[in-house]
């Protein structure tokens, strides 16, 4: 692993996946709210596409193939807005790619990062990954309430404690600039 790049979590990378869909763009194509627009419009597609490869018959089946559709929006749209709101360069392209692989769907997001805050981000890493999420899921909402705080910090955690999804970074570099891929794991059981 080279000198510039930085994992926490359980990062895994990528190897010879079959199943997958991946949507590029570059944040300075369109205005900010048109991106948040996008962003929203492309994780109601990737939940589209990925609920068709659940059952559509049985007695569970609707609602596999909801929560699957479900969840794929909610991480999606969660990712994006994140990727779009905290992209450096607008110029650098944002990729997001779902992958199916061993029974659970991985979101790869992509995004450049601004060099000074990095260590802020990864510090709040850090205290995601060693603290308990429903403790800092309370005292989120309460900072939230009483502060009227505009960054929620509640994506992570929501994708943790209601999905039971497993999230990784990896923070590095491409062409000289600094970027950052969040890895979410969904587990996902296909039933035929």
């Amino acid at each position: 692993m080279s000198d510039n790049v930085k994992i926490f979590g359980d990062y895994v990378e990528l190897d010879n996946v079959k199943e997958y869909m991946v949507i590029s763009f570059s944040a300075n194509t369109l205005a900010i709210d048109e991106l948040w627009d996008s962003s929203a419009l492309s994780a109601r597609f990737l939940s589209g596409f990925w609920g068709n490869f659940f059952p559509k018959t049985g007695l569970q089946a609707g609602n596999i193939r909801n929560d699957v559709k479900d969840s794929v929006r909610y991480i999606a749209a969660e990712l994006l807005g994140n990727a779009v709101k905290f992209s450096f360069l607008p110029e650098f392209i944002i990729k997001i790619g779902l992958y199916m692989i061993n029974g659970e769907l991985r979101f790869y997001v992509t995004n450049s990062v601004a060099p000074n805050h990095i260590d802020e981000f990864q510090d709040f890493i850090q205290t995601i990954m060693s603290h308990d999420p429903n403790d800092l899921y309370l005292q989120q909402m309460e900072k939230n309430a009483e502060q009227g705080n505009m960054e929620s910090r509640m994506g992570f955690l929501t994708m943790i404690l209601d999905y039971e999804s497993l999230i990784a970074w990896k923070f590095g570099k491409d062409d000289g600039i600094d970027t950052v891929t969040t890895l979410v794991r969904l587990p996902i059981v296909r039933k035929k």
